[in-house]
C-alpha cells in the first residue's frame, strides 16, 4: 500500500490492546495518581501523528481528568503521547518505524 493508510475512527484490535495496556500499566497522565480508566487523544499535534485522532498517540487518563481537559481546553499531552507510543512499541503492542 502506498502512502498512509486511510483513517479509521474505530481503533483496530491491535490499537485497542495498546489502549488497555496503557490503562493497566500507567496511572493518569495528568499527574493526579489515579488509575487510568480511558485514553485521551491529545488535541495538540505531534509531528509523527498520522491523523488528528491517531489511536497510537494517546495518553492514559482517569475519566474525570479527561472531562476536565476537554472542558477547560488545557491540553499539553502531545509529547507524553509520543512517549507512551514508544512504550507500546517497546512492549510489542505497536510497530516501530523501522519495522
Amino acid at each position: 500500500m502506498l502512502g498512509r493508510p486511510k483513517y479509521n475512527p474505530t481503533p483496530t484490535a491491535r490499537e485497542r490492546k495498546f489502549h488497555l495496556y496503557l490503562m493497566d500499566a500507567y496511572p493518569c497522565a495528568c499527574g493526579c495518581g489515579r488509575p487510568a480508566t480511558e485514553v485521551h487523544h491529545p488535541l495538540e499535534r505531534h509531528p509523527d501523528q498520522r491523523w488528528r485522532r491517531d489511536h497510537e498517540f494517546v495518553v492514559p487518563i482517569w475519566w474525570e481528568c479527561h472531562r476536565a481537559v476537554h472542558r477547560h481546553g488545557s491540553d499539553s499531552f502531545a509529547e507524553k503521547a509520543w512517549q507512551f507510543r514508544s512504550y507500546g512499541a517497546d512492549a510489542g503492542y505497536l510497530e516501530t518505524a523501522d519495522a
